[in-house]
């Protein structure tokens, strides 16, 4: 009997960059002497919290935060004309800008992590790879590259206008 073959390769994650680490990695270890420093004068209290907020802006700008992820073939289905698919990476600025703006309560948008995705690894080197970051799929087919929150929104408004939507239908903008 002939075994299964799967009908296409699926290509591989995209990989982490070495890059993508040194904003955290200089966060933290600026974060923790500065905190040394403190406790060196004494400042007990004040380096705890440096300390902490060292840490949290270590992991806040890492790879290692995974932040939100819908598979993209997901992500794309269920795409209606209104509404955005952004492809993000963790680390990246500029999505972790993005992400902090629009906030996770906006049902019109949906993220796709790069890094956990090989299907959206792919299509964010066809639209030229981590360059493009964060890349926005909008509804109507826009594309907007490297956006910005001020892009995103004004993107997200025309796509939205032009899918019939008026402010009362659609969810807030922030």
């Amino acid at each position: 009997m002939a075994q299964p073959t799967d009908p296409a390769p699926r290509p591989a994650p995209l990989r982490v960059p070495a890059s993508a680490w040194l904003r955290p990695a200089l966060l933290l270890v600026g974060g923790l002497l500065l905190a040394a420093l403190l406790l060196a004068v004494d400042q007990r209290v004040a380096a705890l919290a440096m300390a902490l907020f060292a840490l949290l802006m270590g992991y806040w700008t890492s790879p290692l935060r995974s932040g939100q992820h819908t598979p993209l073939a997901s992500a794309l289905a269920a795409r209606g004309p209104g509404d955005s698919v952004i492809l993000w990476a963790p680390g990246d600025p500029l999505s972790a800008r993005l992400q902090t703006a629009v906030r996770s309560t906006r049902t019109d948008v949906t993220w796709v992590n790069v890094y956990r995705d090989a299907e959206a690894a792919q299509l964010l080197a066809e639209h030229g790879g981590r360059e493009a970051l964060p890349l926005v799929l909008l509804g109507d087919g826009t594309e907007v590259r490297r956006a910005s929150v001020g892009a995103f929104l004004d993107a997200s408004a025309a796509a939205q206008e032009a899918a019939g939507r008026s402010d009362s239908d659609g969810p807030d903008p922030a």
